[in-house]
């Protein structure tokens, strides 16, 4: 089934002061983005010059607008909504079409009206109820598992299939009953659902990462006058500037880490390893595109569209296979962490030491990182705790992304 989007536009805004404009092959221009010429690039007009900046997209590694993240409001985004490709969608749930119990609304500030068919969920979140990434995912070779319910007083977990979205609550097959069972909001925690990891995308498009932290993926048809036109899985739908962080830009030149594989099984651990420690029983796994507290990735109040979060202590390697020239992040601590979070950042291109960071805390400024990987085979990238042992140490590479 695919994700239907019905888009309701805001009105017309006047160009902002000025965007950033990064690319890893040229400094960063900044001035008021005026179109996106026929041949795909970015015109941008810079303040004291007649001469327009040019820009192509594949060659864009972000756009920053410069505004700042508004605060959510409980009664206008009362669900988190995570989609299989990665979006994020904040809203008020709605009675969807009384003939499709696949489809439900969801009512977005930022984005208007969505209609969001359930077989494109990975997972419905109650803001009330519960904080990001609480809930644990599906194991997806778990064949007898179906969505997996969290709900409350009783704190009950029961294996059950969502059927319908509504208003009012969930409703959802219980294998153990052979019944559906309703459930009010007000109960409801969260549901998680197994699903088939989505297969790479390779084209060039935008992520756009919103000021009430909503995330969207979408190919860019169009920009001029303050407005972006995408298209999404149904159609096009019209971006205002004013409503967004920025756009990070994914395609064949660069290669996000967090698309790759591993090239071996992460080496994570507590500092204090006790004696009966499993992997696999391990909480603080790295995350992909998530902070380890499981919303996005912020560093000093910036939002990251892609990355890895961590927690000390972390070891992970990829391969290259002299297929790169060079790897690029923002590294730091995560927002989420707190004040005795102090962590210390290492990569090592064939085993050899290439970038160490010294002691980073969740006050510092975050690092932005520009190696060269030329010929190289692989790359270790290790977080190790500094101070206070390995207490809130949640860190993040940020954007990171091997550049061919």
């Amino acid at each position: 089934m695919r994700l239907a989007i019905a888009v309701c536009l805001l009105s017309a805004a006047p160009l902002l002061a000025g965007a950033k404009v990064t690319s890893i092959f040229k400094p960063a221009v900044e001035g008021d983005i005026v179109r996106l010429d026929n041949v795909n690039r970015l015109e941008i007009k810079v303040a004291g010059s007649d001469v327009p900046e040019r820009i192509g997209l594949d060659e864009v590694e972000e756009v920053a607008f410069g505004n700042s993240a508004v605060e959510r409001k409980l009664e206008e985004t009362p669900l988190r909504v995570l989609l299989h490709n990665g979006d994020l969608l904040f809203g008020a749930p709605m009675d969807g079409p009384e003939d499709n119990e696949d489809l439900f609304k969801l009512v977005s500030p930022r984005l208007g009206e969505l209609t969001i068919d359930i077989n494109t969920v990975a997972r419905i979140e109650n803001c009330a109820t519960v904080k990001p990434g609480i809930l644990p995912d599906i194991d997806p070779k778990d064949r007898d598992t179906k969505d997996y319910l969290h709900f409350e007083p009783d704190g009950g977990d029961p294996r059950a299939e969502l059927v319908r979205v509504t208003k009012t609550g969930l409703t959802v097959y219980n294998a153990l009953l052979n019944a559906d069972d309703k459930f009010v909001w007000s109960r409801v925690r969260g549901i998680v659902r197994k699903f088939k990891a989505p297969v790479p995308d390779k084209s060039l498009f935008g992520i756009f990462t919103f000021r009430d932290g909503s995330v969207l993926s979408a190919r860019i048809k169009g920009w001029s006058g303050g407005k972006i036109e995408v298209e999404h899985t149904l159609g096009k739908i019209v971006i205002e500037e004013r409503n967004l962080i920025g756009v990070t830009l994914k395609n064949g030149r660069y290669v996000y880490l967090s698309d790759l594989e591993f090239a071996s099984t992460p080496e994570e651990r507590p500092y204090y390893l006790p004696a009966d420690f499993k992997y696999e029983n391990y909480l603080f796994k790295v995350r992909r595109d998530r902070a380890q507290g499981g919303g996005s990735l912020t560093m000093r109040g910036r939002t990251f569209a892609k990355g890895l979060g961590v927690h000390a202590l972390s070891s992970l390697k990829y391969a290259l296979r002299k297929g790169y020239s060079k790897l690029v992040a923002t590294i730091g601590v995560d927002d989420s962490a707190g004040d005795l979070a102090s962590v210390e950042f290492k990569v090592y291109a064939d085993g050899k030491l290439i970038y160490e960071s010294g002691v980073i805390r969740r006050t510092s400024t975050p690092i932005d990182i520009n190696l060269d990987v030329l010929n190289v085979n692989e790359i270790t990238l290790e977080v190790s705790a500094a101070d206070n042992a390995d207490i809130q140490d949640r860190a993040n590479w940020g954007n990171i992304k091997v550049v061919r």
